[in-house]
């Protein structure tokens, strides 16, 4: 629910942010080894070469990176993530004992409204099976704010006009503050011994496998998003009380599961609250994340408990985030998928710094809570109905998994058959039965990461090498040279396809490749390459091409 995006807080709340991928280096005139074979045989003439060592996998691909948001049963069938996570801005809002209760904050109008299901009962409950019964890791965002929904009625709202029409305060804020709602109009009062029984409702009484619970949702915009019953800002101060009181009760009754906070939401509010400098002077104008973790780290030492296992937070990239399409908005688009890992890569937007999401967040857990995981528990790169949206989707995803991190889910799913929903598939089920990219990260290299991005990976199930292509440039087919440490990687296997010739398919066909040949990897592509053979497994790498 990011229709706050539209707000005067738009330029602050997003930054572009990707993920490292081990095979696509960030110069693109770097000069890449001359590989060759056992007999010095040298490399087919191709416009891109992709380097892959099979024998220097550099870590597992966890499952839970592939994940998506609020999923439907269709859904969780065509695309089999790995991951289902119940999020966004109504959540902060749910009335699990009502079980069907939700209000819209300011993205509609402050509304209560309930699930299509009209299952006042089961509605939680049936998310977390069906997550389950599809084979998708659940997590869940507990309400932590104090105020949840008291009803389904879309009648139901803060800031009713004389007509008796839904209204929004004229878009008043905690910075803007204007007509001030009385609470009890929609909700009622939440408190922590109300989610750790929600907790134990599913965990022990109905015995559901939860792995990961959330606190909330964003709690940094809660004078935004929920201003009819939260007007004041946010501070450092309540988020970290928030949190350590909640996460504290929930691990009590919980040891198992894994913990996700603060949740934040995006590059402005990594680094300070919604109440701005004068907050931010109280803390020694300590940065909020760094803050946050070293308050949280000696909260546990002290009591000796954790209370946080993964670093949650939020990307949204600012310019991009849309269904635009011209061609400065494409280009850019596919460039700033960099922001999730180049150093040397300056956000363009009103950031202009340099981002490098992942391995900076990573930096901030080692210096302030080490041992932490990191979850991106929202992002969207925009426009997957098409298909420049689609291979920015692949990228990042390939990104993720490449620079290790944790757990992640799109907001919220693409379209079953759309551009962005295929380009999911060619990591979670290419085949249409299930098959998906390895499970451990291979060193890969692209010799023109600019134009085509290369991500390589073994199952470890089966040994095979799988090569996922992204060819960025929306012109050109690219002839594509695939090269082991000694030489051309040779061998039979499948190659997939998502490309503009067939729109509405993961195409595949058999593959052999000899020593002297390339790949064609259409313009605007995604070309997955699984190979069976020993020598591409790189477990014969001394047997010529001829002997496979």
């Amino acid at each position: 629910m990011r229709t706050w995006l539209a707000s005067t807080y738009a330029r602050l709340l997003l930054a572009i942010v990707l993920l490292g991928v081990v095979g696509s280096c960030s110069n693109p005139a770097t000069e890449m080894p001359t590989s060759s074979t056992g007999e010095n045989t040298p490399l087919p003439d191709a416009d891109v070469v992709i380097h892959i060592d099979p024998e220097q996998a550099t870590h597992p691909i966890s499952p839970f990176i592939y994940g998506l948001s609020v999923a439907s049963t269709d859904d969780l069938n065509d695309m089999r993530p790995g991951l289902n996570s119940w999020g966004g801005n109504p959540n902060t809002r749910y009335n699990w004992r009502h079980g069907n209760a939700w209000n819209t904050g300011s993205d509609w109008l402050y509304m209560n409204y309930g699930d299509e299901q009209g299952d006042v009962a089961a509605t939680s409950d049936a998310f977390v099976v069906k997550s389950i019964n599809a084979g998708a890791a659940v997590r869940i965002a507990l309400p932590t704010l104090g105020w949840v929904a008291k009803d389904s009625d879309n009648a139901t709202c803060s800031f009713p006009d004389a007509d008796g029409e839904c209204g929004d305060a004229a878009g008043a804020t905690c910075e803007n503050p204007g007509a001030i709602a009385d609470p009890n109009d929609t909700s009622v009062p939440s408190d922590v011994q109300d989610i750790v029984a929600w907790v134990e409702h599913m965990l022990v009484a109905q015995e559901f496998d939860v792995r990961f619970l959330a606190m909330d949702n964003e709690p940094e915009l809660w004078g935004i998003t929920h201003y009819d019953v939260h007007p004041t800002c946010t501070t450092y101060d309540e988020i970290l009380t928030k949190y350590l009181d909640y996460a504290t009760a929930v691990r009590a009754v919980a040891p198992e599961v894994e913990l996700l906070g603060p949740v934040t939401c995006c590059w402005y509010f990594y680094w300070n609250s919604a109440a701005g400098w004068a907050d931010k002077a109280k803390h020694g104008n300590q940065a909020f994340l760094p803050w946050f973790l070293d308050q949280v780290r000696a909260h546990d030492e002290h009591h000796g408990v954790q209370t946080i296992d993964v670093l949650d937070i939020r990307f949204y990239p600012e310019d991009v985030y849309n269904e635009e399409i011209d061609p400065e908005t494409a280009a850019l688009r596919l460039r700033s998928t960099r922001s999730l890992w180049d150093r040397t890569y300056v956000e363009e937007t009103w950031i202009k710094e340099p981002i490098y999401l992942i391995p900076r967040m990573k930096e901030l857990i080692a210096e302030h809570y080490p041992g932490l995981k990191l979850a991106i528990s929202e992002w969207n790169w925009g426009a997957d109905q098409t298909m420049n949206g689609a291979l920015a989707l692949a990228d990042v995803l390939g990104i993720m998994g490449r620079e290790d991190v944790y757990l992640a889910a799109y907001w919220t799913q693409p379209d079953i058959g759309s551009p962005g929903a295929f380009a999911f598939k060619m990591f979670t089920n290419y085949d249409g039965q299930g098959q998906r990219f390895g499970d451990m990260s291979l060193l890969t290299e692209s010799s023109m990461p600019d134009q085509v991005t290369a991500y390589g990976s073994r199952d470890s199930a089966t040994g095979q090498l799988k090569l996922m292509l992204i060819n960025k440039d929306p012109e050109r087919d690219l002839q594509t040279a695939l090269a082991l440490p000694n030489g051309a990687l040779t061998g039979t296997g499948t190659r997939y396809r998502y490309s503009e010739a067939a729109p509405n398919a993961i195409t595949s066909e058999p593959l052999t490749l000899a020593a002297d040949a390339t790949l064609t990897l259409p313009a605007y592509s995604i070309t997955l390459v699984v190979m069976d053979t020993p020598h591409a497994m790189g477990d014969q790498t001394d047997v010529a091409p001829d002997e496979t």
